[in-house]
């Protein structure tokens, strides 16, 4: 028997695993004790992480659809035939005629390489899965200041006299997080939770503010004015540390406590309990998707602003959290983006600084995001990389229209998902266990996996099917991850990383410098001061509003779960009993919910736990997303799965 060390495959908590190996098989998995973040603790989803590498229906050879068949090839078939037919589309249609997604449950090493190979062949449409959900994050914080990224750790959540948490039922989605929670409680710290729906973490806390869909700006812009009029605001950090307050003054002066009452049906009293509690330090505000595909980037600021208005970032016990979702979807964020190089602006000087790592000069000209890819785009080639869009995205009728009209599509995966159905070729990648390489997690803590089995049949490592697909246009490309890393570093913000200690999992390993708590002594923008950014809170769309959220023993599209022994969750829609009475329905009926993008069929199930007006459907069944319609952020291009207004009818 050997014990080997992992980071859990599942959400960005990034908790470290101990692998039994017995006779090539993993048999069991158990939490890593010494890790720095999850210390010994472990999800239900965590302990069966392993069993979806066995499941019966895995990709294990390289396929080529036939008709309506997919015939198994050889690899060099597969290799050859790719090559010759992503060369002629690009040579009649031009390089960004090609784009390249995915890469979330995929090693920095391997979106790295990705993004890379994407540019090599002199396309910018390059973009990962993080972009449908924390890219609103990422730009609000990295133009506020500085790293598109958590400025402090869930371990420092102990430390706060308040938790802010927005968006996000911890309970479902990060459960392993709880333990700090449980902490910052028993030491006296108070629990703020802002969200629609009553979650499980909402009733743990010690103030709930239960909001209406999309109203968060408005809310935030009050208790800062709030906050301001009655002195309870840092203005020596303002002074010292900020840009831009003036002008964030006048733009919030007009939105009142008074008026966010009406506005977001939060009672007066607790908005001004609110803004007080959060006026103290050290506080932490953190935020999940309910604000980022709601409110957006604007969202995103606004909360920010009220982090630097109180002075509560770079301090122990205070700063902003980010909970990301996927194991790896902090670091795809960061390296693999269609506007930006990973070493900064996507310029000419940035580009012949890679040019000197990499041996070509990649385009200057801005790629498509993969929503902008799948919404209505022109492009010929697509490939995607552990992901699955055809379920994930909403609109669903209009990604499938995308996918069947391309004239190549290569899907890197383990699974024939609904999106690889559509491929030309499917290439068998090997899964997180038969493979290794680094994920950063959702504080910033970069750890390696650690390879503990063989990969099943002829499945690959993603960084071999890369550089095969790479040398085959002449580019030399490298397998092996500790090179990959060792090149990545150079040209991104990863530089302080070395090898040993992100294979130590008692290690702080951090980027961009090894602390918890980021902006002690300045901001990592130009000028080093943090600057706040005024927005208006926008109208909204009037009726029935749909929101879609997790489930703890579910994950994403689910492709894993299933394949783990779990059952497929039924599509239902949870409703307020008095909009149930209105609406003419009970618990158990059947209903057709209707968007202006489709429809779908759901069971009935009645819940006080859901804001009146509003109705809530779990994420994992997929069947939702032909209901969600795919309006987007403007900035950052991300589709609002918690914000789609519906009917329904018995």
């Amino acid at each position: 028997m050997m014990m080997i060390k992992s980071i859990c495959p599942f959400c960005g908590v990034g908790c470290g695993i101990d692998l039994e190996v017995e006779e090539g098989k993993i048999v069991r998995v158990l939490p890593d004790r010494t890790h720095v973040v999850s210390k010994g603790h472990l999800c239900g989803k965590g302990s069966i992480a392993f069993k979806s590498l066995y499941a019966e229906d895995r990709v294990l050879y390289p396929l080529k659809k036939e008709g309506e068949k997919f015939v198994r090839i050889s690899w060099k078939e597969a290799i050859d035939e790719i090559y010759f037919k992503l060369n002629k589309i690009i040579k009649e249609y031009g390089p960004f005629s090609v784009g390249f997604y995915g890469g979330c449950q995929n090693t920095l090493e391997e979106v790295y390489s990705f993004m890379k190979l994407a540019r090599a062949l002199g396309t910018n449409n390059v973009d990962s899965c993080a972009r449908v959900c924390h890219d609103p994050s990422a730009i609000a914080l990295k133009e506020m200041l500085g790293v598109g990224a958590s400025s402090t750790s869930v371990v420092q959540i102990p430390k706060a006299k308040a938790l802010v948490i927005a968006g996000e039922s911890t309970t479902e989605s990060h459960p392993v997080i709880s333990q700090y929670i449980v902490e910052l409680k028993r030491k006296g710290g108070k629990l703020i939770v802002i969200d629609p729906r009553l979650t499980g973490i909402a009733k743990i806390a010690d103030l709930y503010l239960q909001i209406s869909p999309s109203t968060d700006i408005y809310l935030f812009n009050a208790v800062a004015n709030y906050l301001i009029s009655n002195g309870l605001i840092d203005e020596n950090f303002i002074e010292q540390r900020t840009e831009g307050f003036e002008d964030y003054k006048r733009v919030i002066s007009k939105y009142s406590v008074d008026d966010a009452e009406k506005i977001t049906g939060i009672p007066k009293e607790k908005i001004i309990e609110f803004a007080k509690l959060i006026s103290q330090k050290p506080v932490i505000f953190s935020w999940g998707l309910g604000l980022t595909q709601s409110s957006g980037v604007n969202g995103v600021r606004a909360l920010v602003n009220l982090a630097l208005l109180t002075g509560n970032i770079g301090i122990e016990g205070g700063g902003v959290i980010v909970y990301r979702g996927q194991a790896n979807v902090q670091g795809s964020g960061d390296l693999i983006k269609p506007n930006v190089f990973p070493n900064g602006k996507m310029d000419e000087l940035h580009a012949l600084q890679l040019k000197e790592v990499w041996g070509f000069k990649p385009p200057i000209q801005q790629g498509k995001t993969v929503t902008e890819a799948l919404y209505g785009s022109n492009l010929k080639a697509v490939f995607l990389m552990n992901f699955n869009p055809a379920k994930s995205f909403p609109n669903r009728k209009v990604v499938e229209k995308f996918l069947s009209s391309l004239d190549l599509l290569v899907v890197i995966d383990s699974f024939m998902t609904e999106t690889a159905k559509f491929a030309h070729y499917i290439l068998p990648a090997a899964m997180w266990a038969e493979k290794e390489g680094s994920v950063t997690s959702l504080d910033r803590l970069v750890k390696w996996r650690f390879k503990a089995i063989d990969p099943l049949g002829e499945a690959k490592p993603e960084l071999e099917i890369i550089a095969d697909i790479a040398r085959k246009f002449g580019f030399n490309f490298s397998s092996d991850p500790k090179e990959v890393f060792n090149e990545l570093k150079e040209v991104s913000s990863y530089s302080n990383l070395n090898f040993g200690e992100i294979t130590d999992y008692s290690f702080p390993s951090r980027y961009p410098q090894n602390d918890e708590v980021l902006y002690r002594e300045k901001f990592l923008t130009e000028d080093g001061k943090a600057h706040f950014h005024p927005v208006e809170q926008p109208k909204l769309s009037k009726g029935m509003i749909l929101i879609t959220g997790r489930e703890v023993t579910h994950y994403n599209t689910d492709e894993l779960i299933v394949r783990s022994g779990f059952p497929e969750i039924p599509l239902e829609i949870f409703i307020n009993p008095e909009d149930a009475t209105s609406l003419g329905i009970k618990e158990g009926d059947e209903v057709e919910i209707s968007s202006e993008c489709g429809s779908a069929k759901a069971r009935v199930k009645l819940s006080n736990e859901i804001m009146k007006g509003t109705v809530f459907a779990y994420m994992h069944n997929a069947e939702i997303n032909y209901v969600v319609c795919n309006e987007m952020d403007e900035e950052a291009k991300t589709p609002k799965f918690k914000y789609t207004v519906v009917s329904i009818m018995k």
